[in-house]
């Protein structure tokens, strides 16, 4: 199944320590790559037949006044070669393992052995998801190597890309100064960077910056959704294809400056900052240690996607977007025995995403989704089956958070660019993981696990 899905999506792809190449270790099987500001050595993987470039830093780190603003581009070259055999530093965030710090915004580039600066492969960029909060290219189950092998096995070889961007109040704090400086939604903003960066860069490994194809899943697809619409739907040129895994520009809320005011005051309070005369500075002047979502920012959007769609203000590119089959399985809410306690779940639903619904919104959803288990959630059980310790509801619960939360966005998505006469593709993803529990079915995330 990976195969035949990966071998699907090739399908429409082809419509810092400066050492002395001696201590880097360069030999005959070594690549190296020569970028704008200066030159990499990468590792050769014999396993894959392929070169692997890690760690290439895309924008200047975001330290100290840096912390909380727009990302800025490089602008000191070197002479000799830099390291980039290994991944970079993860970007801030809770509970994991991975190597962290506030020197993340790097990125990744695997391409098939033999790869010279006048391929032309055609190129596939991956967004991950995570909800904004969690997430890192050094991941394994980001690991970029097995689809470029799929496209090295059938013909059809390509050039696959990742990036890290800012986390959580690292990349998404919205506070007035910030908000004035430019640096709102700097995590979406990093990622832009990073576009760029491979846009003027990815010919030199190899790649057709003509055929750039963004990819992402959950938050990394709403990502690629926020693109598609930043600034009014200016097109720079920095992708040419767009597919997007379960996100959409409705997959959260984008929430007014306001909306921030209580969670700045508790992080200010937390810190020592609230009496500060220059909160901003004070956040700024903390360890990482002391430190531990999106809103429409009038500059990167400028609007809410609902209003800058009938003004035809967002990215016409060739799109490819879809959602799993059972995503409700991974956001409906356990518990709900009846009716009423779906009701009542429906107005306060995710509340902190702006999910929660007015009760004649969620009466009619209860008339729209009747209690009918044969066709709730996990879909591939096509009998009444109920789970009495999810709650006796729980599968109608599953089957409207589902719809709710992923599936409604994909079906409008493809109803605009369809409308707009652009060429959008839809798919479903319907194989549950070999480990799945009887009540997941292919449930949110599987499709970038399988």
């Amino acid at each position: 199944m990976r195969l035949q899905k990966l071998r699907s999506l090739l399908a429409v792809l082809s419509t810092g320590v400066l050492l002395p190449s001696s201590v880097l270790g360069i030999n005959s099987t070594s690549p190296t790559v020569t970028v704008t500001n200066g030159s990499y050595i990468g590792k050769y993987v014999p396993e894959w037949q392929q070169d692997q470039f890690l760690g290439i830093p895309y924008a200047i780190p975001p330290l100290g006044d840096l912390r909380f603003a727009r990302p800025k581009s490089l602008n000191t070259s070197f002479t000799g070669y830099r390291d980039a055999t290994h991944y970079g530093y993860s970007c801030y965030q809770y509970g994991t393992n991975f190597n962290l710090s506030e020197d993340c915004l790097t990125l990744n580039v695997i391409r098939p052995a033999g790869t010279t600066p006048d391929s032309n492969l055609p190129v596939l960029i991956w967004i991950f998801g995570g909800g904004f909060y969690t997430g890192a290219t050094a991941d394994p189950q980001y690991n970029l190597s097995g689809i470029t092998h799929v496209g090295q096995q059938t013909g059809q070889p390509i050039i696959t890309v990742s990036m890290d961007y800012r986390l959580g109040v690292w990349g998404f704090l919205q506070t007035p100064q910030v908000l004035a400086e430019g640096g709102s939604n700097a995590g979406l903003l990093d990622q832009r960077l990073a576009l760029r960066w491979i846009k003027e860069n990815i010919a030199s490994f190899g790649g057709d910056p003509t055929k750039i194809t963004v990819w992402g899943e959950s938050a990394g697809g709403q990502s690629i959704s926020y693109h598609l619409y930043s600034y009014d739907g200016r097109n720079d040129d920095l992708f040419q294809a767009a597919i997007i895994e379960s996100g959409s520009p409705t997959g959260a809320s984008l929430n007014p400056l306001g909306y921030y005011t209580v969670p700045t005051e508790n992080l200010t309070r937390a810190t020592g900052c609230w009496t500060s005369t220059n909160k901003l500075a004070c956040l700024r002047s903390l360890t990482s240690d002391q430190l531990w979502k999106a809103q429409v920012d009038g500059d990167f959007l400028t609007d809410y996607p609902s209003s800058l769609t009938p003004q035809g203000k967002f990215i016409k590119v060739p799109l490819l977007i879809g959602a799993n089959s059972d995503e409700g399985t991974g956001f409906g809410v356990a518990g709900l025995d009846n009716e009423t306690a779906i009701f009542n779940s429906l107005l306060v639903y995710r509340a902190s995403n702006a999910y929660a619904l007015s009760p004649p919104t969620a009466r009619k959803l209860l008339e729209l989704y009747p209690n009918d288990p044969a066709n709730e959630p996990p879909y591939y059980i096509t009998n009444a089956t109920i789970f009495p310790s999810k709650g006796l509801q729980w599968r109608r619960s599953a089957a409207i958070a589902g719809d709710l939360v992923m599936i409604s966005g994909r079906r409008k998505l493809c109803e605009i660019y369809a409308a707009a006469a652009q060429s959008v593709y839809s798919y479903r993803f319907d194989t549950p993981l070999w480990n799945a529990a009887v009540t997941d079915g292919a449930r949110h995330s599987d499709k970038s696990k399988s």
